[in-house]
């Protein structure tokens, strides 16, 4: 049986399933992953052409902290409505319209529109984060919820690859000055995202009324088994959640100034991709691990590889950087769907927004602190920044706990 700690038998119970409704859900949301990842990752190698290295890890802090603090108030906001889609769909139209914009800035170089059509975009992403997570929660059980969060990331990535590959090829037929109206351009696939999102629907019970769970108070989920898992994710995310733009920067060894010694862009483009295809890879993997270790145990897996990762990334010459940079996929792959799983296996269904709004806090101010330090030691100490991230993994690992074995009858229902 579980400790009390990790019991969840207090949260509300899911609604029953509607038959055949889940299955068409989930696999819109697929699909809307992999458009708007497709346009994301399209335009995000080519930024490096519009703002500085330098300026990178500092201005993907900012902009995902913003979006990653916003997800707390939506997520609270769409528990005590009890709505998640209109969220959803808010934030993707905001995503339709930011991504395209930067293709002015790049046009007209103007690396202040550029960062504030970044941040807009995370707007987006913090209108629709928790709650297109509390949609998949709501519309999955215990059963299939790890491999539908798994099956979001593996879309993510496969867009990312797609993109990453459209952006490669675009940039190397057209010239550096020209890539703006490439990004321009992406108007035509965000207008695919707007209809995708459109169709999505809210999960309600067989009375066919949504629940508004007004009985959500205060900013911070309140159930004491959410403590530990937000801490563990908190401590490792300094570690291992630094931007792939920087990990790109390292391996391809691409530098502020147009000299000869840093690649052209459609490498770097290639690159991204590269780790997209390996991050869809090891996502889709996960899932299948998560489900049957459980998520806490997946992620100390992926925590430990983290650590091999980074110690390679600080001594790695030559080619084996372009492989150990990969392996960073591998770990990201590894990660991000397991964190939902373990948050939405014990979360109350009542303040799942909630407490996915509040991992993205924890995480935001994490992030922000590792890729603002990590841009600007990368810069001006060089690689050795790295080995420093491997040790803070390790650490991380054991500042957590000791893993309370799965319960196979229940897995999900046990904390570390």
């Amino acid at each position: 049986m579980p400790s009390p700690e990790g019991s969840v038998a207090h949260a509300l119970p899911d609604p029953e399933p509607i038959a055949g409704q889940a299955p068409t859900q989930i696999r819109r949301l697929g699909w809307l992953h992999f458009a708007n990842d497709f346009t994301l990752d399209f335009l995000t190698p080519l930024l490096p052409v519009g703002v500085g290295i330098a300026w990178i890890g500092v201005m993907e802090g900012l902009a995902d902290g913003t979006g990653q603090v916003l997800k707390l108030f939506t997520g609270r906001a769409s528990d005590r409505s009890g709505r998640r889609a209109a969220w959803v769909q808010a934030g993707y139209l905001v995503n339709a319209g930011a991504r395209p914009l930067a293709g002015v800035g790049m046009l007209l170089m103007w690396p202040w529109w550029i960062i504030a059509c970044r941040i807009t975009d995370r707007i987006g992403k913090g209108l629709r984060g928790s709650a297109t997570d509390a949609l998949v929660a709501d519309w999955t059980d215990g059963r299939t919820r790890a491999r539908a969060f798994a099956h979001m990331r593996t879309m993510d990535h496969l867009g990312a690859t797609v993109g990453g590959l459209a952006a490669a090829g675009t940039a190397y037929v057209l010239t550096a000055d020209q890539l703006g109206w490439a990004v321009v351009a992406l108007v035509v696939v965000t207008a695919s995202v707007v209809w995708l999102a459109g169709g999505l629907r809210d999960r309600a019970p067989a009375t066919g009324k949504i629940p508004a769970h007004a009985g959500v108070v205060g900013w911070w989920p309140h159930a004491p088994h959410m403590r530990r898992p937000l801490t563990a994710i908190a401590i490792a995310t300094v570690a291992v959640k630094l931007s792939p733009l920087l990990i790109l920067a390292q391996v391809t060894g691409i530098t502020d100034d147009s000299s000869a010694s840093s690649p052209p862009v459609w490498v770097f483009a290639l690159g991204w991709a590269g780790l997209g295809l390996v991050q869809a890879a090891a996502a889709s993997l996960s899932g299948l691990l998560t489900a049957r270790l459980g998520p806490a145990v997946m992620l100390r897996l992926a925590w430990l590889a983290a650590a091999v990762v980074f110690t390679g990334l600080a001594w790695a010459e030559g080619p084996w950087r372009w492989v150990v940079g990969l392996g960073y996929g591998v770990v990201s792959g590894m990660t991000e769907g397991a964190e939902k799983t373990w948050v939405a296996d014990l979360a109350p269904t009542g303040q799942r927004a909630l407490c996915f709004g509040a991992l993205a806090l924890i995480t935001a101010i994490a992030a922000l602190i590792g890729n603002g330090l990590g841009g600007v030691l990368l810069t001006y100490w060089g690689s050795e920044v790295f080995q420093v991230l491997a040790a803070a993994a390790i650490v991380a690992i054991f500042l957590t706990g000791p893993v309370i074995p799965p319960n196979h009858a229940s897995i999900h229902e046990n904390v570390p």
